[in-house]
């Protein structure tokens, strides 16, 4: 039954609403100015809120074979839409409408739902059920909106969409659970686009977006389930920090092209991130970038020459790093970790290496490793250290122990063939050899009885001991490089 009093604009509505029509407010003309004009529109384009619950709960008869459905465009809606709880009978599409005050939806049951190209002061649709899309492309939002643990069937669609809420939370859609969230086509947030623990089986899209929250976090997303990807290139700029810690990804993550450019603090915060890809390739990145602890299958960074932002990479585990530039300048990238010297991203870059082959690319990694890490040890220890890589590359370049053996050995060689020592008198001996009675004097666990039987004196007498240590240096050096090895094999 029709209620009284209903003004022209809502008597049309009524007559339209059981057979779905369109009732479209705006002057022929043209004349009218924009949606953000809506607060001076006159009668002829007001219709009550309560008018149009009315119609949602069921206020006016169906026509049989025919959708009910509210279609209303180019209104100025007054007082406060309120369904608490309410279970809506049919779509709701409220086109390029202006609100006085913002639409509260919370625990509603709704179908197919849609404020495109509205302005509202806010919207609350917290733990709202929506069987279909939420539609809020180029809406303007002064204020929240709030679909904190809203299930929804479709996607929610922001293309377009302007949210403002400086300095607050200008979408709060934590625990929502639906298909996708589309950000792209000019959508732009002021304030913090808030996802914590969301659910979305079709992805996080943002490619192109604009979100500002200066001081603090432009997209807040830890704990994000995305069975596909998460999107922020291709022009995405970030006035503020991006959040994904602990989130899991099917498929990749990027931020190809994207501009972010914290005031302080981090650009980007991926610790214990799980994602089938990550591609961090940004246009700029004023801050750093906290990968902790996360699982990767492929990373890939800058290829082309742009310098990459710091890394913090402790704990991160990758099974592909793309492309595979020279190893010098994958460990550029480790020094500049913001931590300091850390073991587990030198392990875990010569780990992919080895994966492909690349034996010799692995040893330099590991070798940088034990220099890095020599930095950090007391001056004992660095000098030591400093023995270990001279002598054999800490044993990740063996051959060394090679070539200072056969310097060593000419040297001797040549020095006891022209000062020839002599075997203590009334005893046997072989004959001399100065290249055997030198290798007897390096080598400490070999005996070719040279080194017994002669006796050097005067200035050849220290070159004997000075051969004699530097053999028990290359040894325990050698040994303590061979044991580093097979203890990490």
């Amino acid at each position: 039954m029709r209620p009284d009093h209903l003004t022209g604009p809502e008597l049309r509505l009524w007559e339209a609403f059981a057979a779905g029509g369109e009732v479209d407010l705006r002057p022929r003309d043209a004349v009218g100015g924009t949606v953000m004009d809506g607060g001076s529109w006159g009668p002829g384009r007001q219709v009550r809120a309560s008018v149009i619950r009315s119609l949602l709960l069921g206020g006016a008869d169906a026509i049989s074979g025919e959708t009910a459905m509210v279609h209303l465009v180019g209104a100025r809606i007054s007082g406060k839409l309120r369904l608490v709880f309410a279970e809506v009978c049919c779509v709701l599409w409220l086109e390029e409408c202006w609100f006085e005050e913002a639409p509260q939806l919370y625990g509603a049951t709704l179908r197919v739902t849609s404020f495109g190209g509205s302005c509202l002061p806010g919207l609350g649709m917290g733990a709202t059920t929506v069987d279909g899309n939420l539609d809020l492309m180029n809406c303007r939002v002064q204020g929240k909106v709030d679909v904190h643990d809203a299930h929804i069937s479709g996607s929610l669609l922001l293309q377009g969409a302007h949210l403002s809420h400086a300095g607050d939370v200008a979408l709060d859609g934590g625990r929502l659970e639906a298909k996708g969230v589309v950000g792209t086509g000019g959508f732009r947030a002021d304030g913090e686009l808030r996802l914590l623990q969301a659910r979305l089986s079709d992805g996080l899209h943002l490619r192109g977006a604009a979100l500002h929250r200066p001081g603090g976090e432009a997209l807040s997303a830890p704990g994000i389930q995305v069975s596909t990807t998460i999107d922020c290139g291709e022009g995405l700029r970030a006035d503020g920090a991006i959040t994904l810690t602990g989130a899991t990804v099917g498929g990749s993550v990027s931020f190809d092209d994207a501009s972010l450019t914290p005031t302080q603090g981090n650009a980007l915060s991926c610790q214990h991130l799980q994602a089938g890809e990550l591609r961090l390739r940004p246009a700029r990145a004023t801050g750093g970038m906290d990968l902790r602890h996360a699982a990767i299958g492929v990373l890939r960074l800058h290829d082309d020459g742009h310098e990459q932002p710091p890394l913090q990479l402790d704990g991160l585990v990758y099974r592909s790093l793309e492309r595979h530039l020279a190893v010098n300048e994958r460990l550029e990238l480790l020094s500049r970790d913001p931590d300091g010297y850390r073991p587990q991203p030198y392990q875990q870059l010569a780990t992919v290496y080895q994966s492909i082959g690349q034996d010799r690319e692995a040893r330099t990694v590991l070798l940088t490793r034990q220099r890095h890490r020599r930095t950090t040890l007391p001056w004992y220890a660095r000098a030591w250290g400093y023995v270990q890589d001279a002598a054999v590359g800490y044993g990740y370049v063996p051959e060394r122990a090679a070539v200072w053996l056969l310097a060593l050995l000419a040297a001797g060689t040549t020095v006891f063939a022209l000062h020839r020592p002599h075997p203590p008198s009334g005893t046997a001996h072989p004959v001399f050899n100065p290249v055997m009675y030198s290798l007897d004097l390096l080598l400490p666990v070999i005996d070719f009885g040279q080194e017994r039987a002669f006796q050097p004196t005067g200035p050849t007498q220290w070159i004997a001991w000075l051969l004699i240590g530097a053999g028990w240096l290359l040894a325990t050096a050698l040994a303590a490089g061979v044991t580093r090895i097979l203890s990490r094999q």
